[in-house]
């Protein structure tokens, strides 16, 4: 039996998929396999009634025997101290109600009275609503309550906890083991994650074979060593362990550490499957040999570090590229309503990330474009492209939102492949809508209006994209491809079909100035102004040992690009080292409240600021017009004109997503009617040109037979609308045998801006 376990702590309201397609690959190859996730599952012991009891109390000894806080803040921890018989007796019920469940509960806090325990932040948000709150706003006052405990637990007891990683900083590119290895005596681990790891091993039903671990991010490490102590404490120091994820991918190619390995006896890198199924096979044949092993680190039998994150043997190369292709996640079994949906921010989009028991899936390992100069494009997470086949993978979603009840997708590619998400979204329409999806893409030309008609028509309801830095110079520096046009041409048809549009954004690389960044914080806001952008988050730029930027410093380029590389004195001892420092990094620091108070700004719709009117400190002028937005978006407008003339419809697809219309026959004439987008169109067939008054959403259509043309027309909208496939031209030559073309050429153009798609082959 094989024992998989998701370490705490990653986000709260969903199952992090990676072992969930680990499980299901495995046992496809013949295994048992026991999976648990302790991220919500310490969470739960942490956050009850008699969590908090042995946190409050804890919390007052802590206080009473070294006072370390600063006046202000012990006050604070005081006030929540006097208020502990309220917290533990609101815990179980605001954990139940951000569940789902004790519906009730919202309005026994939204009525803000005396029964009401509060911190900082739930004053905060108390104040800014004058103490009235609606019912449909508990969710984010009981979000800020437990943000407040966790606060609270940080400040007095465990300076490494958040509710959504542990002792990250510990973690992220340390060269040292050592001070990672420190984190293990944090309160949180010690006093709630040791029990809870003690009752997983008791109650297993049969002794696992090996322990494998997922480490996604640097905040999962302090939780994995402690999982791995745990199990070596109550099996025998033989027993094997074995870990893989994001983080062991990009941060530890290079581990020298051999104290790591008294921990975890296994890195598993890249994809993963050939990795775990390679120790498996050498634990079956030999287990005190030196193995010959794919992608993997381990310690020999002799102590010393042996094994290459990039030995690859071929035969699990292969398992590896067909895994990726076969193996989708299973979550069979999982209790979805242990998942809380706390909701941090108001903003729709951001909402997506937290409100939402999601099933995770991609539709394409790897990244299509993989050329972006701050990425990890020399890593196969990055580098190595393999699509996904759509339709099994879709019949398989399907069966698991059948199985568990969750019908929403979230899809956690790099970014989703357009093609993909098209076949996806007809498989999706010609089931029904059974699904919704979001998730990853790039913005680029490829998201026509068209395609995102048909995206939103088949059940998607955001994106999310990369922008980085948004100016000419940063565009091209940066090797993505596109420039703003492509970002304003697919943020507009993405608005248009009613998609909900993210963008993530990056500052402070080592030869970026101020004109750059004050041109970027000005094109932000005239994207927000315009509509075209519903959230996004700025990050500061990292420089990573596999991007292309560090590639090409090798290789002799970037000579302004100084790096401070912190190497371990120990080599022993040495452990991450994915980011490097760069002489000149902290200099962008002044920045990050400037930007992120402008983004605050402009996501609750107030884009008339200045962007220099933000920096505390003296800013060039923007040298970006103040309307070039717009006027991208006014060529983005005449080029979807344009295209919904009748020609090159050679194989291309013709569907009708809007519903079905009907038909009103009047004396003389023939109405066809429909909605679309929140607007109704009309059709006037008529023999007459009598009172003809086009508009945008009516045309009137001459013609001698008005209810047969009209009931012409019907027959091949109905038939565009069915789950089928249908070739645009012959669409076209169909109307064609009911008008002539000056008459059907213009009834062509208006059904095209009213719901008929037309999908080139380039989208497919």
């Amino acid at each position: 039996m094989i024992q998989l376990i998701q370490p705490p702590f990653v986000q709260l309201n969903a199952p992090y998929p990676s072992l969930y397609y680990l499980r299901s690959f495995l046992e496809r190859q013949g295994y048992d396999v026991q999976l648990d996730d302790h991220s919500i599952g310490l969470f739960h012991r942490l956050f009850s009634s008699q969590g908090l009891e042995r946190v409050f109390n804890d919390g007052a000894i802590r206080l009473a025997k070294q006072p370390h806080l600063e006046p202000h803040a012990e006050h604070i921890a005081r006030q929540y101290l006097s208020e502990r018989e309220l917290w533990i007796a609101h815990i179980d019920r605001l954990v139940a109600f951000l569940q789902g469940k004790d519906r009730e509960y919202a309005h026994a806090i939204s009525l803000c009275n005396n029964n009401l325990p509060a911190g900082p932040r739930t004053q905060a948000l108390l104040a800014a609503h004058q103490h009235a709150l609606l019912p449909d706003q508990a969710n984010i006052l009981a979000s800020t309550m437990l943000a407040d405990l966790a606060d609270f637990i940080t400040a007095v007891l465990d300076p490494t906890f958040s509710l959504v990683k542990y002792a990250d900083s510990l973690a992220a590119s340390i060269r040292s083991f050592s001070r990672a290895e420190s984190a293990l005596q944090g309160y949180v681990l010690t006093t709630f994650y040791e029990p809870l790891l003690t009752e997983t091993w008791e109650h297993c039903t049969e002794r696992p074979d090996i322990l494998g671990l997922t480490i996604p991010f640097p905040g999962c490490l302090a939780g994995a060593l402690a999982a791995a102590r745990s199990a070596k404490s109550h099996f025998g120091p033989q027993f094997p362990v074995i870990a893989g994820g994001g983080y062991v991918n990009t941060e530890l190619r290079h581990i020298k550490a051999a104290k790591f390995f008294d921990y975890i006896d296994y890195l598993a890198f890249d994809r993963g499957y050939g990795s775990f199924l390679s120790v498996l096979d050498s634990l079956k044949s030999s287990p005190e040999a030196d193995p010959n092993l794919h992608r993997c680190i381990f310690r020999g039998p002799s102590g010393e570090i042996s094994g290459s994150a990039d030995t690859s043997i071929a035969r699990y190369d292969t398992i590896d590229r067909e895994a990726t292709s076969t193996a989708y996640p299973d979550y069979r079994g999982v209790d979805f309503t242990r998942y809380i949906l706390p909701v941090d921010d108001t903003n729709p989009m951001h909402r997506l990330w937290t409100e939402g028991r999601w099933l995770k899936a991609y539709l394409a390992h790897g990244c299509y474009w993989h050329t972006c100069a701050f990425c990890d494009v020399q890593l196969d997470y990055i580098r190595g492209f393999q699509p996904v086949p759509v339709e099994p993978l879709f019949s398989h979603l399907l069966a698991q939102s059948q199985q568990t009840g969750i019908r929403g997708i979230h899809l956690v590619d790099e970014a989703a492949p357009v093609s993909s998400l098209v076949e996806l979204a007809l498989l999706n329409r010609k089931a029904a809508l059974p699904l919704t999806f979001w998730g990853n893409i790039r913005f680029e030309k490829a998201f026509t209006p068209d395609v995102a008609a048909l995206l939103a028509a088949g059940g998607l309801l955001g994106v999310s994209g990369g922008i980085e830095v948004a100016s000419a110079a940063g565009f091209k520096r940066l090797g993505k491809g596109i420039g703003l046009a492509e970002v304003v041409n697919s943020c507009a048809a993405f608005k248009e079909a009613g998609i909900l549009t993210h963008a993530y954004l990056i500052y402070g690389y080592w030869d970026q100035d101020a004109q750059e960044i004050v041109d970027a914080a000005e094109t932000m806001r005239q994207l927000f102004a315009a509509g075209l952008i519903d959230s996004a988050f700025w990050h500061k730029f990292v420089l990573t040992r596999h991007s292309r930027i560090y590639r090409e410093k090798e290789q002799g380029r970037h000579k302004d690009l100084v790096i401070i590389d912190e190497d371990s004195k120990n080599p022993t001892d040495f452990f991450a080292d994915n980011d490097l420092r760069f002489a000149g990094e902290g200099n962008y620091d002044r920045y990050t409240e400037p930007l992120d108070s402008l983004l605050a700004q402009w996501m609750q719709g107030h884009t008339e600021q200045p962007v220099r009117s933000a920096f505390p400190f003296a800013m060039p002028a923007p040298t970006i017009p103040p309307n070039r937005v717009k006027e991208l978006l006014a060529a983005y407008l005449t080029q979807k004109e344009k295209s919904a003339q009748p020609e090159d419809l050679e194989n291309a697809l013709a569907i009708f997503v809007g519903p079905q219309p009907w038909i009103e026959v009047k004396p003389t004439s023939a109405i066809m009617w429909w909605r679309w987008n929140f607007s109704e169109y009309a059709v006037r067939f008529t023999k007459s040109a009598h009172n003809k008054a086009d508009q945008e959403t009516e045309l009137t259509v001459l013609t001698e037979d008005p209810k047969a043309t009209a009931e012409g027309v019907l027959s091949i909208l109905t038939a565009l609308r069915s789950a089928d496939t249908h070739k645009a031209d012959s669409a076209y030559q169909e109307l064609r045998k009911l008008l002539p073309q000056k008459t059907a050429d213009p009834l062509w153009r208006f059904l095209r801006g009213s719901g008929l798609v037309v999908l080139t082959a380039a989208a497919r």
